[in-house]
């Protein structure tokens, strides 16, 4: 039993290293191979801690080794398709929710630099609760401040601008 538990104990231990240094681990080591998470380590050390506290558990409630090893070996699966369902959740959550500058038209702004006549300022765009700074340009100067919308795309770090509200004169 106490070779199932350490087992466990090492699995609980690689999550967490997992967690903090995933992508460097994994880029050191190259675990993603065949299915991109299913040899990952996250996914392996799920596998190895859910199977040693599986096994140890079906050990101490039985005192039968091969129902020590097939709880291990269910929990240890289950555990596995867990973790790839999850990172898959969170890497789709990630994609979903970032944004590209070649999306943006039509969406609001503030101009954060002044936009001259001829040359560019700076704006910030919220997009899906992301905030990205780029450079724009107007068809006439604008000041820090001014309501803008993105017009048209120059470049993935430029864009062209309106003005939200053309400015009115009061009589």
């Amino acid at each position: 039993m106490t070779v199932f538990l350490i087992m466990g104990a090492v699995g609980v231990v690689l999550v967490l290293t997992s967690l903090i240094f995933g992508d460097l681990i994994d880029g050191v080591f190259d675990l993603d191979f065949l299915d991109g998470d299913l040899f990952s380590l996250t996914s392996l050390a799920a596998f190895l801690g859910a199977f040693g506290f599986g096994a140890a558990i079906g050990l101490g409630l039985t005192s039968l080794m091969f129902v020590a090893l097939a709880v291990g070996a269910v929990t240890g699966v289950a555990a596995t398709a867990l973790a790839i369902w999850l990172t898959r959740l969170l890497r789709r959550d990630e994609s979903a929710s970032s944004f590209k500058t070649s999306s943006m038209i039509g969406h609001p702004g503030i101009v954060i630099t002044a936009i001259p006549e001829e040359g560019y300022g700076e704006i910030r765009v919220s997009v899906g609760g992301h905030v990205r700074k780029l450079t724009a340009k107007a068809p006439g100067p604008l000041m820090a401040g001014t309501e803008v919308w993105v017009s048209e795309v120059i470049s993935p770090t430029a864009v062209a601008v309106q003005p939200a509200h053309e400015p009115r004169e009061l009589t």
